[in-house]
């Protein structure tokens, strides 16, 4: 039996170690107080990870469907632009076809940008009467991208509230070298007490702990 030393560790790796290690001491009184340093450093790293997790991917994300649903529309007008409609129905679709040209490069733009820009082509679009009974394929694109970009709306406003909840919150990558301290104090008491081989669920949560670094190394 030797003392445990803590490798260099990732982020969610010492989040494991951490969560683990606490669930393996907690019942032991002998080392409670250890115990308790690491349980709310550990609840400092987690707020931090949490402020990492509040990223822009769930915005990426929701970004690449209302992109996809904008190109999907436009392709669908280029097309109906070659066939020969007569009529008021060939007068909407040249409207169609220069409102989807006006904001083909949407995609391209940056995200409170694009957002504006599908707002104003959806607005645009609705106004051209009787759109649903004469462009039908071309109409079912609308509801589409108009959620998806509610939708990205929504994420948007979920990003902002939640930074700025956590704006007074330390990055994990701050704590994480008190949370590797006060673990490496905890495992130092372990081994103490596991030395001593008096308690015999110290010995083995001991064991377990050994487990449980091997596992990460």
């Amino acid at each position: 039996m030797e003392l445990l030393n803590l490798p260099r560790l990732r982020m969610k790796e010492l989040q494991t170690v951490g969560e683990n290690s606490i669930r393996i001491c907690q019942a032991i009184p002998e080392v409670e107080p250890a115990v308790a340093k690491v349980r709310a450093t550990m609840d400092d790293f987690l707020k931090g990870m949490q402020k990492h997790k509040t990223s822009a991917a769930t915005k990426a994300e929701l970004d690449k469907v209302r992109d996809q649903y904008v190109r999907g529309m436009v392709l669908n007008v280029q097309a109906e632009s070659y066939y020969p409609h007569k009529g008021e129905k060939a007068q909407s679709i040249n409207v169609l076809l220069k409102i989807a040209t006006k904001y083909s490069s949407s995609t391209r733009l940056r995200y409170n940008e694009q957002t504006a820009a599908i707002d104003n082509m959806l607005d645009e679009m609705q106004k051209i009467e009787a759109l649903e009974t004469k462009h039908q394929n071309i109409a079912r694109w609308l509801p589409l991208i108009e959620k998806a970009n509610q939708d990205f709306k929504t994420a948007t406003k979920d990003f902002i509230e939640g930074t700025a909840k956590l704006s007074n919150t330390s990055a994990a990558s701050e704590v994480a070298p008190l949370l590797s301290e006060n673990l490496h104090e905890l495992y130092i008491l372990m081994f103490a007490h596991a030395q001593i081989g008096t308690i015999k669920n110290i010995k083995t949560a001991y064991q377990e702990l050994e487990v449980l670094i091997k596992s990460v190394n």
